[in-house]
């Protein structure tokens, strides 16, 4: 009978698995209906839909990024190759071009005619990517794969062979199997934000949770962050990036080149922004160069060199000095390679002696102290991720202006190629990242190690290799020279304060108390599945159908099938994304030329879904609307 199959969210992940499962398909006669439930638009979903303010940019240059596999990508069915980002633009440029200046979109009409391959291009930009993708994979299904859209949510789902759907607009599905891709849902307000809001409400503050900062309306919304008020900002990731965009140049003002660098030029409609983070700093620059040769990897952190250990393996005792020793090794290759003059041991002599030494040990520090003279030319794992560890100032301001100094340095170096050891370190990560979620997909981690994978770990890679274009990054120095960002320093304790009905604010580097009428947890929504808002994930949970880690994220099998709260597992619905344990926060796109498991994944998983039996397909209440592959041969759209 023919496979009827379900999932759950139309974003990047599940485009990805129905162009695997499509490629697999071509080679069968076998029927099969695919049922996509999303309320956003298919390709994009809801993180990448096309309506976000135009000044919101992806976090990867247009070159980075694809949701299409290349040719270095070892897949198991056909390989039906496609653009990166970059390649789709410069195709369609001028017809996309045509378009904007006809619908009156300005600001995206004038960007797509800069775009070249280092641009960090518009969410909304990217989103027109994602929707062509979604159109072309459609267009390449074979003729006995039929895709039904429906825009609505899933609410409920039941069944251990056949799955009953139940959708929000009542209509009820009888499928086969069930992806869930729902990629990044809310949550309901924990102990902590519920404590922190009945204090704001209280005392007449006012306090804004954790959320995507592109949902908040900060922009416009001047009542919770009124022009002039301090206003107190809890983390400097990515969500920071975006709030200092939205209240900044969102409300108007604007940036200029000075002699002495970026200026901003205030339109009087900004907040005073005092952001403190347990770093203290926000995450790394973008590297903006290339290596004209890539360090050979992976070297001492291999699948293969684990210990055998004959238990489950620890992420920081068995793994971290590992992916320590193939960060450094990868440093100090390039260090020597490309940078000899800045070197006092002969390359072959140093990588012998660096290979057989173990990781933290006196002999290493005494050979790398020996051969690379220059402090600036080593590599201190530690004060990387910790810049301000042991930092004690006289007052809030010298701590302000060493963030200051150490942003603009971090910015410097991160353009300079004289520095290139830093580009190796950044595809080492990449290749450390990729080696621990195999562990973890293979079940090889014990349950601490899973946990932290998503947390701790995740943490240190996206602020070593994740971190913000440049330009936002010198934007956020010229705000803060004009007075509209206040650094707190690093370990800031942010507390109500009851007497003073105030917010109020103390750094670890610092003896000043900075205080508020305004908190703004400038984070993404910690990823609980108990606490989901997810009306299809709060009723698995009751009913004991899917379980979580200590961390909240969803535990699936080696196959990405979820695993009861019994640790049984359900052979007929996998979990994608994430909100899935032990991969990290799942990346929605990958970057080409580099045979990236995102798509190996997505391949298996789509292999997986094709051989799930089949039974007569069956809709019961409204009708969905229905999609049939598109033949549409307008490329631009």
């Amino acid at each position: 009978m023919s496979p009827s199959l379900l999932f759950v969210g139309a974003g990047p992940r599940t485009l990805g698995v129905l162009d695997r499962l499509s490629a697999h398909a071509s080679t069968s006669d076998r029927q099969v209906d695919v049922h996509v439930v999303d309320p956003f638009p298919p390709g994009a979903g809801r993180i990448w839909r096309a309506d976000q303010h135009p000044l919101l940019w992806m976090n990867s240059r247009a070159a980075d990024v694809t949701v299409l596999p290349d040719e270095t990508s070892s897949l198991a069915g056909p390989l039906r190759p496609g653009p990166t980002l970059y390649a789709w633009l410069a195709e369609h440029r001028h017809a996309l071009a045509a378009e904007f200046a006809a619908t009156g979109q300005q600001a995206l009409h004038e960007e797509v005619l800069g775009v070249h391959e280092g641009t960090f291009v518009s969410r909304a930009l990217g989103s027109r990517y994602l929707s062509w993708a979604w159109q072309h994979v459609l267009e390449e299904l074979p003729p006995t794969v039929r895709v039904h859209t429906h825009a609505t949510r899933v609410v409920d789902l039941d069944g251990t062979g056949r799955q009953r759907v139940v959708l929000e607009d009542g209509t009820e599905l009888a499928v086969d199997a069930v992806v869930l891709a729902q990629g990044h849902p809310d949550v309901v307000p924990g102990p902590r934000e519920v404590a922190a809001r009945e204090f704001a409400d209280r005392h007449g503050l006012r306090y804004v949770d954790p959320g995507y900062t592109s949902d908040l309306g900060l922009t416009e919304d001047e009542r919770t962050l009124p022009p002039g008020a301090d206003v107190l900002v809890a983390g400097m990731g990515l969500a920071f990036v975006d709030l200092v965009v939205l209240t900044g140049q969102g409300r108007g003002g604007r940036f200029s080149e000075g002699p002495e660098g970026l200026v901003y030029h205030r339109s009087g409609r900004e907040p005073v922004l005092h952001v403190g983070s347990r770093r203290g700093v926000p995450y790394r620059s973008k590297i903006t160069y290339g290596l004209d040769q890539r360090p050979t990897l992976p070297r001492f952190f291999t699948a293969a060199l684990l210990p055998d250990t004959g238990r489950p393996l620890n992420l920081r005792a068995d793994l971290w000095p590992l992916v320590a020793k193939e960060l450094a090794g990868a440093h100090y290759a390039e260090l020597f390679r490309a940078h000899a003059g800045r070197t006092a041991l002969p390359a072959e002599e140093f990588d012998r002696r660096f290979a057989d030494a173990a990781w933290g040990s006196a002999e290493l520090d005494d050979l790398v102290a020996a051969a690379v003279p220059d402090p600036a030319d080593r590599l201190d794992l530690h004060r990387l991720d910790r810049p301000l560890d042991g930092c004690w100032a006289a007052s809030g301001q010298e701590v302000h202006e060493k963030v200051h100094r150490h942003v603009a340095a971090d910015v410097a170096r991160r353009a300079d190629p004289a520095y290139s050891m830093d580009a190796a370190v950044f595809h080492a990560l990449l290749s450390c990242y990729v080696t621990v979620a195999g562990l973890a997909h293979a079940g090889r981690l014990d349950e601490q190690s899973v946990v932290e994978v998503d947390g701790w770990w995740h943490g240190f890679f996206s602020y070593v290799a994740s971190g913000p274009p440049p330009r936002r990054l010198r934007e956020l120095l010229a705000l803060a020279d004009a007075g509209v960002v206040r650094f707190l320093g690093g370990d800031v304790h942010f507390a109500p304060d009851e007497v003073g009905q105030c917010w109020t604010a103390r750094s670890a580097n610092s003896p000043d108390v900075v205080s508020a009428a305004v908190l703004v947890d400038a984070r993404l929504p910690e990823a609980r599945i108990t606490a989901s808002a997810d009306p299809l994930l709060h009723r698995l949970t009751d009913r004991g159908e899917v379980s979580e880690l200590g961390n909240g994220r969803l535990v699936v099998d080696a196959g990405q099938r979820l695993v009861h709260a019994d640790g049984t597992v359900h052979e007929r619905r996998f979990a994608l994304g994430p909100w899935v344990a032990g991969g990290g926060w799942a990346a929605a796109f990958a970057r080409p030329g580099l045979d990236a498991g995102f798509f190996r994944l997505n391949d298996r998983v789509a292999q997986a879904l094709l051989r799930v039996p089949g039974e007569a397909v069956s809709v019961v209440g409204p009708r969905a609307a229905s999609t049939a592959p598109s033949r549409r041969t307008e490329p631009a759209r």
